[in-house]
């Protein structure tokens, strides 16, 4: 993945990340998880530890075929998405910024294309010595985060009447290391998917459901 990243733009790659995320929070937070008990050497932050995971070294407790998978199901509606002209996707040239026609995300030419962050205006090239410019390809991190941000908000508040559910099903995920993942967990039961629990909800849950003593983790949250 390129080094350099415009303001405002986030590279294909992390995209992808953050779908995932968004889309699969379950699987993702099996994937957290799985990496809290990896050396200190892992990177900063969950996305970027879900970037270095898409061609990683295998991580206890994941299951490379499913969480290929995953990203593959994320790579292909993000395409969707493109080919609709509800997300655009962009590269830079000498004379400034282009788009991705959205009748080129339906292609073969199109696949992979999001994973390996690059594209090439005159397609790649069909022999080994063959040269054809090819740039960098980025989203716009607004464009991206209203997408999810839309999508969270057609979710039903949860009713008053299920927060004794919400607190059991807490009391229930206690085994995981911390609140941040316990709340990833709770979003993504089937019980609980179609509604929206906000992180005031989530924090009232919590009260109720006290963690025992020693299980805090520095990354509590």
């Amino acid at each position: 993945m390129n080094d350099f990243c415009p303001e405002g733009y986030v590279p294909t790659l992390k995209a992808i990340a953050r779908a995932v995320k968004h889309w699969f929070p379950e699987q993702f937070n099996k994937f957290v998880v799985a990496m809290e008990s990896l050396p200190a050497t892992r990177p900063e932050g969950h996305i970027e530890q879900a970037v270095q995971a898409f061609s990683p070294p295998q991580i206890p407790g994941v299951s490379q075929h499913a969480w290929e998978n995953i990203v593959s199901q994320t790579e292909h509606q993000l395409r969707n998405l493109l080919h609709q002209g509800t997300l655009n996707a962009y590269y830079f040239e000498y004379d400034g910024r282009h788009t991705v026609p959205r009748e080129f995300w339906p292609t073969p030419e199109a696949n992979g294309v999001l994973k390996l962050g690059s594209y090439w205006p005159f397609g790649q090239p069909s022999r080994v010595f063959e040269h054809r410019s090819n740039y960098p390809l980025f989203l716009r991190q607004s464009e991206l985060e209203a997408l999810l941000s839309e999508e969270s908000s057609k979710k039903r508040p949860l009713p008053k009447s299920q927060m004794s559910e919400l607190v059991a099903a807490l009391r229930r995920l206690d085994h995981l290391p911390n609140r941040r993942a316990q709340y990833h967990a709770l979003c993504e039961l089937p019980e609980f998917r179609e509604y929206k629990i906000t992180n005031a909800v989530f924090r009232e849950a919590a009260s109720h459901a006290p963690r025992e003593a020693g299980r805090k983790s520095r990354r509590e949250s």
